[in-house]
């Protein structure tokens, strides 16, 4: 079997795939848009891959597919759950995240530099976290106890204000929290979102309804 890494069509997919910047609606945190789009066309057909491949000769750095099949790749993804979204609403919908109270499960510290925050959580995860041009980094099967810490915003990097996101993925639930727009209309403005993924459900809700957040969007950039 050739190298799927080395296949003229599969390098020209990924050149194009490249030039797109659609994201998933709501596993954004949790997956990398692009590598679950490049991974669902390598496991098509050869002559699927190589239609699709012309397309993207035809359209340019724009291929007009990316946006429908990554709509597909979600839904795959999501695989039935019910979606609860609250970002919107005044109500509190986050009960509780591996049965602990959401100001419990999640610490934050604030120091002269920036943000570091831990979990109330002990188990192996997978963590993705993204930083705009700070760049992605993926651990798989990491040990995570109350102790580890992540810092989400170093002052004396490059780049501190872009947003962030950073996403566990563990075999029973997972999490992530996330710097975005509100959508509340307000320009210029910015909140913490968490996301909880269950076997059944994905909830989203504003953490600020839940704890402090002023110093993990402070200045970071609308």
């Amino acid at each position: 079997m050739a190298n799927q890494r080395i296949v003229r069509d599969i390098v020209t997919i990924k050149r194009t795939i490249m030039q797109n910047y659609d994201k998933f609606r709501y596993l954004g945190c949790f997956y990398l848009e692009k590598k679950e789009v490049l991974n669902a066309i390598a496991a098509m057909s050869d002559e699927k891959i190589a239609e699709i491949a012309n397309e993207c000769r035809e359209g340019g750095v724009r291929w007009k597919g990316f946006l429908k099949l990554m709509n597909q790749v979600e839904s795959s993804l999501l695989g039935g759950r019910e979606i609860i979204d609250a970002t919107q609403s005044e109500e509190k919908v986050l009960v509780s995240i591996n049965e602990t109270p959401v100001d419990s499960f999640i610490k934050i510290t604030e120091s002269a530099s920036g943000v570091s925050v831990s979990f109330n959580v002990l188990g192996q995860f997978d963590i993705l976290a993204k930083g705009n041009r700070n760049g992605i980094f993926e651990i798989s099967g990491a040990n995570i106890t109350p102790k580890t810490s992540f810092t989400l915003v170093d002052e004396l990097n490059p780049f501190w204000e872009d947003r962030y996101s950073i996403a566990l993925k563990g075999e029973n639930f997972s999490f992530a929290l996330s710097t975005e727009d509100p959508k509340t209309g307000k320009k210029g403005s910015c909140c913490a979102k968490f996301y909880l993924l269950t076997e059944n459900m994905l909830i989203a809700d504003d953490l600020g309804k839940y704890v402090d957040t002023s110093s993990l969007i402070r200045w970071i950039n609308p």
